[in-house]
């Protein structure tokens, strides 16, 4: 699959739009996830995230961190709390990307997340743990199932994800804006894509132009032969063939898309990208609610034939929304890669967002094209507009 390098501190645009996602938005959502507590009779989540991994944080409350993790305390009733591992003097500003009132600084989250539980009478309480991303620091979190021996622990990673796959109607607006943004850095980002400019150049150059747009993270993987993310071996000069992969975080939404630029007049190379953009058009045409993902993995092995291999490897497509990478996903071994075992969702359903892609080689050289869709009710959207 398709990792590129993510920073440790997300530097781009951090901002609500109240009137795309308002309070009521996440109001439903609450109800949701309190019905859900209530069949598995739960007292009370703990939901972690950091800035890499924020899904399940972000769908209740909207905030993502910036740097580092927080967790949220969401009891069965009463108002919900978050603990950020940030410091004081940014607790104003992390008001203004959630709805939560109580927002509280915190260097050590696991310690004061136990405090926090003591102090809403939960110590003995049965507790959801919600950690899809893996991401909450071991000694933390061992630090806090101390501080609450009494406390009856659950692991809930399955709990939200559900409700996460079916995107409702203001969340396929925010894509949709996402879409359309990523669309725009595409167009914008050709005229940096010149033979002989170095690659880091290049990447540098498309780096500024989408946070210039208000994104809130990018993910570039670049190359000739092979994708690579920025880094010390982009030295080298562009010469006639580049392929793009890009993915942004936009109003805390992911989308993605791939380009390969042919800047020569190479007839099997520019021929291979046309049939990369139809292989991609045909997979898409399966994204109908009630089919499988099994059809669109057999459209690709049928029309990439000896290049399927290659293609797979990479990655034929995923589920995408607040994570980069989410049901439905393709296969239960990129499941187990993902860390997201419980996420391994093969059948369509309606509002799901998914992104598809292929890549092989042509005389040595990459080819890669993708886009990301909407399974509307009579079919795919491309949520880039193309």
């Amino acid at each position: 699959m398709i990792f590129g390098r993510h920073s440790v501190l997300k530097r781009g645009c951090s901002t609500w739009d109240r009137q795309q996602m308002p309070e009521e938005e996440f109001q439903t959502r609450l109800a949701a996830v309190r019905r859900e507590m209530a069949e598995r009779d739960l007292d009370a989540l703990v939901i972690y995230g950091d800035n890499f991994s924020f899904a399940d944080l972000c769908y209740l409350t909207h905030y993502f961190p910036k740097v580092r993790g927080g967790l949220a305390v969401v009891p069965q009733s009463g108002a919900l709390s978050l603990l950020l591992n940030i410091g004081s003097r940014d607790v104003p500003f992390a008001k203004t990307l959630t709805w939560v009132e109580d927002v509280r600084a915190s260097g050590q989250v696991g310690r004061d997340g136990a405090e926090l539980l003591r102090e809403r009478g939960l110590e003995r309480g049965r507790i959801g743990l919600v950690d899809s991303g893996q991401g909450f620091p071991l000694p933390e979190l061992e630090g806090m199932r101390r501080e609450l021996p009494k406390v009856n622990w659950h692991l809930s990673d399955t709990l939200i994800q559900p409700l996460r796959w079916k995107k409702s109607a203001r969340e396929l607006a925010a894509l949709r804006g996402a879409g359309q943004l990523l669309r725009e850095i595409c167009e914008g980002l050709e005229r940096f894509i010149r033979p002989g400019r170095q690659n880091f150049a290049v990447v540098a150059d498309i780096d500024r132009l989408a946070r210039d747009k208000g994104v809130e993270d990018i993910r570039i993987m670049v190359g000739e032969k092979r994708l690579e993310p920025p880094g010390a071996k982009m030295n080298s000069n562009l010469e006639n063939h580049w392929a793009v992969y890009l993915a942004i975080q936009h109003d805390r939404y992911w989308v993605e898309t791939a380009r390969t630029y042919i800047l020569e007049n190479n007839s099997k190379a520019l021929a291979s990208y046309q049939k990369a953009q139809q292989i991609v058009a045909n997979m898409a045409a399966c994204l109908k609610p009630g089919n499988s993902i099994d059809s669109i993995k057999n459209v690709a092995r049928g029309e990439l034939g000896e290049f399927y291999s290659t293609a797979s490897s990479y990655g034929l497509g995923n589920g995408i929304g607040l994570n980069q990478w989410e049901a439905p996903i393709f296969s239960e071994e990129e499941a187990r890669l993902l860390g997201a075992t419980t996420e391994y969702a093969p059948i369509l359903q309606q509002d799901m967002t998914l992104a598809l892609r292929v890549v092989f080689d042509t005389e040595g050289k990459l080819i890669l094209f993708g886009d990301t869709f909407e399974v509307a009710a009579k079919g795919s959207v491309s949520l880039l507009g193309s």
